[in-house]
């Protein structure tokens, strides 16, 4: 008598190794969503450095060239979740004078045009990314030569900003400048 053994798999060896690829796909997908998540997280962090870094090298290039602004800043909008690089003049909207600017951004100064940069020094955080409230401070600004660091308001008694940028789902990161222009992350 002669026996036909068909090989092949059970059917309850199909549905374990369905469940296991099953169970490991969905794993995949949510470690890849929070993965993502951080990575803009990180990303948005690197805009917010180079526009502070830029400022800062800015104020001291100029600051051998004469009718060079008074200084570069940043200016933080916490509602608009942007930040904005501007010149700062004198109180007359020019560089004659420079103990007399006022070191804050004023977006309705009849001298406000004087941060036409080319091309413009906005960034505007992604729309999952907002400012962890609140700031405390408005505005950065790096008067060259040292440069010296102007925190407006001043956010004493720490005596340096930290900017703190969070994701949907509780991910933090935060960006500190000290008085002497040194930027850090934590």
């Amino acid at each position: 008598m002669a026996r036909n053994h068909k090989s092949g798999f059970t059917l309850i060896e199909i549905l374990v190794i369905i469940t296991t690829l099953s169970l490991l796909s969905g794993i995949l997908i949510v470690y890849n969503r929070s993965t993502e998540r951080q990575i803009l997280l990180f990303r948005e962090q690197a805009k917010i450095i180079n526009l502070i870094l830029r400022a800062k090298s800015l104020a001291l290039s100029t600051y051998t060239k004469s009718g060079s602004p008074c200084a570069y800043g940043i200016h933080l909008d916490q509602a608009e979740k942007e930040l904005r690089m501007f010149q700062d003049l004198d109180e007359n909207g020019t560089t004659a004078d420079c103990s007399t600017a006022d070191n804050i951004y004023d977006p309705n100064s009849m001298y406000a045009a004087q941060e036409n940069f080319d091309p413009p020094m906005i960034e505007k955080l992604d729309g999952q990314v907002s400012f962890l409230d609140p700031l405390g401070f408005t505005d950065i600004v790096f008067i060259a030569p040292n440069p010296d660091v102007i925190i407006t308001p001043d956010p004493a008694p720490a005596n340096d900003a930290a900017i703190e940028i969070v994701i949907t789902g509780g991910i933090s990161k935060k960006i500190k400048i000290n008085r002497f222009g040194q930027v850090s992350v934590e």
